[in-house]
């Protein structure tokens, strides 16, 4: 295991990562997706929703094994307009995979819990 110089970082600006969701976080103009592992299957699916006037619309249903296909895809077909957005993605299409791999129970915006098994 490498172990960290703090020498090596002396010479570059050092920025401590924060973020509030409460006060940082801006709907993607584009719309939202819904991200929903299926362990029996070996596929997440993930729902696009676009935001038409008087609400949205349900208008892709996107299915792949891994977080990096679904968020290529997502990426590629220019789904979303926001890096936040992409990151905000990246990061539950991630949990999701692991939720499945470990047959644990996912919900979309909230931490995994590890000693809670997905149901069968």
């Amino acid at each position: 295991m490498t172990k960290y110089d703090p020498e090596e970082d002396a010479d570059v600006t050092k920025i401590q990562a924060a973020y509030s969701s409460e006060k940082e976080w801006v709907m993607d103009p584009k719309g939202f997706f819904t991200i929903r592992p299926f362990p029996k299957e070996k596929l997440i699916r993930v729902r696009y929703y676009n935001v038409v006037e008087g609400g949205y619309k349900k208008e892709l249903l996107i299915e792949g094994k891994t977080a990096e296909e679904i968020i290529q895809t997502i990426v590629r077909d220019k789904l979303a307009s926001s890096l936040q957005h992409v990151g905000y993605l990246g990061q539950e299409l991630m949990k999701a995979e692991v939720a499945m791999e470990l047959n644990l129970d996912f919900v979309q915006d909230s931490p995994l819990d590890y000693e809670r098994q997905a149901e069968e």
